[in-house]
Order: C-alpha cells, then structure tokens, then sequence
C-alpha cells in the first residue's frame, strides 16, 4: 500500500499475518493524488471476476464520494480485496447497502468476503444503534454473494428460497433503490433490476448445495446477465 495512503486511513487489526487492512468510514478521504491508481485497482480486479467491457468505477461514479466507505486489503503483491459501503436512513432505520465486495480468485475461500460483513456492521455502529435491528440491502446476481449476505438476516425480500412476503421490507427495498439508484425501475415483488450489469458480465460456476437452489431460482427470475436482484433484508447485530 503506498504510504501515503496509509497515513490517511485508519488500519483495522488483520486476522491474516500476511495481509494488511484499512478502513476509510469515509472514502472522500482519499487524497486525488492516490484516487486514480486506487481505482484501477479496483477496477482490474472487477475485470478479473467479471467479463467487463468498461470500468465499473469512473470518475463519473466514483468510489471516492463522502456517501462511501471503503475497507481495503493488501499484500505485498497490491491490492487483493476490497469492499465499498453506504450508511443510510430507511424508514427511519439505521440501514447499510453493500455497493460492492470483490476478492481476486487466488484470496476466495479464505474468509474475506465475511471479515468484510463483520467490519461493515461494527464500522456502522449498528450494535450501539437503538433500532434494534438494521435494514441492510445489496444488489447481486452471484448466488454465492446474495448467500453470504441473505445468510446475515432475519428475514430478506425477495425470499428466493421461500414464498414469505414481508410488506415492511418490501418498502424499505423501493425506498432504498430509488434513494441509490434514482430513476431506475424496480419491478415489484420480483425487486428484479432491468440491465443493471450491462457493461459487466458475471462468471458462471459450479454451484452446490443451497447455493445451487439459489442460482437455479436466479435464473428463473433473471436469465438475462445483465439483471439483477436488489435485496434487502433485516438483520439484528
């Protein structure tokens, strides 16, 4: 990690010797001068786990605007892993959004994408928050990622493996996806999102288990790859 983007940011305590970690709570903290290099980074590696055709992150959406936060790992060979989050109010709940996780293939399996969970919840102070409760959402068509996510919550809409609906989160799901993603269509009760990932492509794989289940409802409901689900759950932390 270049040193002077270590000074700007505070380290978080890694539970990996040979990685470092790094959290902005607010990602605007990032001097210009490190933004450009920090955001190719991020970007080869959407590149990597993604068929992309353009960069997903742009000085147009940048990853760098104060509405962010980052958490960042490295090892001695760069950038590895990172996570992009939102603090919000939905219905006048603490809420959390997952703007994006990417892991580079060779660091999967490893416990990362979970280490990212636990630092997002605790970084958002949703343990002291007296909501009792937080609305957390995130936007996928990886069945692993909406399995690791949904894994955190209570209950979740859409509830691809059950037929429960919930009225409560299925409006906090329109109110948070017109807050984020403003003007674009939410189909309802679906919360199916119409060519969200156009310029990127997600990797198909074998999937086992619940997670299969999960792939299989996905493409019911979204076999076009540039779809995608927008969730959201509630989660007590």
């Amino acid at each position: 990690m270049p040193h002077e983007l270590r000074r700007q940011c505070g380290s978080l305590e890694s539970p990996w010797p040979d990685y470092a970690t790094y959290s902005f709570p607010d990602a605007s903290l990032v001097s210009p001068g490190e933004r450009r290099p920090l955001m190719d980074a991020m970007n080869n590696i959407i590149a990597v786990n993604w068929k992309a055709t353009e960069p997903h992150w742009t000085a147009a959406s940048s990853p760098f605007d104060r509405k962010f936060s980052l958490i960042l790992v490295y090892d001695t060979s760069g950038l590895v892993a990172f996570s992009v989050y939102r603090k919000l109010r939905i219905a006048g709940r603490l809420s959390i959004y997952r703007s994006g996780t990417e892991v580079l293939p060779a660091y999967q399996g490893r416990g990362l994408y979970g280490f990212f969970t636990a630092e997002v919840l605790k970084s958002s102070g949703a343990a002291d928050s007296s909501d009792n409760g937080i609305f957390y959402g995130w936007r996928t068509r990886n069945p692993i990622v909406w399995a690791a996510n949904a894994r955190i919550c209570e209950k979740v809409t859409p509830s691809l493996l059950g037929d429960v609906k919930d009225t409560a989160l299925q409006a906090a799901c329109v109110e948070m996806c017109a807050l984020l993603y403003p003007g674009k269509g939410l189909e309802i009760p679906g919360m199916i999102m119409r060519g969200a990932y156009g310029h990127i492509k997600h990797h198909r794989q074998a999937y086992h288990g619940a997670v299969s289940l999960i792939d299989a409802a996905m493409q019911r409901l979204i076999p076009d790859s540039a779809d995608a689900l927008f969730t959201v759950g509630f989660a007590r932390v």
